[in-house]
């Protein structure tokens, strides 16, 4: 959720998209906050039996890498993949195995999170409260963060000031 303030506050041409409150805008500005940032740069684990992809031997109990952020942005499965666009939806499927801010693969067979899908609900959720159901202030403050810390979040966090419910 943080990462969804930061990117209205970041991307306001962005943001202007989700005014209608439609599901599909939510969804889509959600999944691409969920591509860009770094929720989780990476995971491992170990390898359960031998198995070759893409000319690559994988031998069972080999300790793997899955780079989350780094297949977020291949510019092989991603147009742009360093700008914030939420309309990519439109023209870019999403796949298992392309957007994997919490894992690849399906969650019961391979290496995703389960609670993905709650989690997605929630970020709408709050996504639609924070752009249509509120207005707020944003002061000075940092909102650069690393992809080196675990988990990253902005410097400052996002800091939100005179906060309102809309009428």
């Amino acid at each position: 959720m943080v990462f969804s303030g930061h990117a209205l506050i970041q991307y306001p041409e962005e943001a202007k998209k989700l005014s209608s409150g439609k599901e599909k805008e939510l969804q889509d500005f959600v999944q691409e906050v969920r591509r860009v940032y770094p929720f989780f740069p990476f995971n491992a684990a170990r390898v359960k039996e031998d198995f070759e992809w893409n000319g690559y031997a994988f031998k069972k109990d080999t300790l793997t890498i899955l780079d989350f952020y780094g297949t977020n942005h291949d510019p092989k499965l991603w147009n742009n993949p360093d700008v914030f666009n939420s309309s990519r939806f439109k023209d870019e499927p999403i796949t298992p195995y392309n957007l994997i801010p919490q894992g690849g693969g399906e969650y019961i067979e391979n290496h995703r999170c389960a609670g993905e899908w709650v989690m997605l609900e929630v970020m709408k959720v709050s996504l639609d409260y924070l752009k249509n159901r509120m207005t707020f202030d944003v002061p000075e403050q940092d909102l650069s963060f690393s992809l080196v810390d675990i988990p990253s979040i902005p410097k400052s966090e996002v800091i939100l000031q005179n906060i309102k419910r809309k009428n």
